[in-house]
């Protein structure tokens, strides 16, 4: 990709330059747009002849990557808990303390399968965060749901406990 600038004699094509997805920039006083290469190589000397001038800039080839978040040590701890609390959730609904269904983490509980698939998922999540520290932006979505439910899980239990909410509260300190 190249980022062309068009300058000079530009007042009578700038219809036709903004038609192309160039915009005005009043610090280069000039057309500026971002193309592939060979269209910008073609721009660039469409008019030339006329008094426009051009000043490409190839810009650096992304690598296609997927942008990474950084995952706090809370968050980790929090996704290990909440295995630990799934776990506890099945056990609960084969004793039948529990009624099907209800909801964890923005998922709807059905049977036991599904609780077996958020306890996969938040395994593959913390071993994810534990071995990169950083995970993609939908895994990290994902992770501050499971950890604002869990919090706010324990947070509960805290308040049922007979905590007053100032130390209930203090779950709410790694979000």
């Amino acid at each position: 990709m190249t980022k062309l600038t068009l300058t000079g004699n530009t007042y009578g094509i700038k219809e036709t330059l903004k038609g192309l997805g160039f915009r005005w920039n009043p610090k280069t006083k000039g057309w500026t747009g971002i193309f592939n290469n060979d269209d910008a190589d073609e721009l660039a000397h469409r008019w030339h002849s006329e008094g426009v001038y051009a000043t490409k800039v190839a810009l650096p080839k992304t690598s296609g990557e997927v942008k990474r978040y950084p995952v706090k040590e809370s968050y980790i701890f929090n996704l290990e808990s909440m295995h630990d609390k799934i776990w506890c959730l099945i056990y609960d609904v084969r004793e039948n303390k529990i009624a099907l269904p209800f909801e964890v983490a923005g998922r709807k509980i059905n049977d036991e399968e599904d609780l077996q698939m958020l306890l996969d998922e938040s395994e593959l999540l913390a071993s994810a965060a534990k071995s990169s520290k950083s995970v993609t932006g939908k895994e990290y979505g994902r992770i501050k749901e499971i950890v604002a439910w869990r919090v706010n899980a324990r947070y509960n239990a805290c308040m049922a406990s007979g905590m007053s909410e100032a130390e209930a509260g203090r779950c709410f300190e790694d979000m």
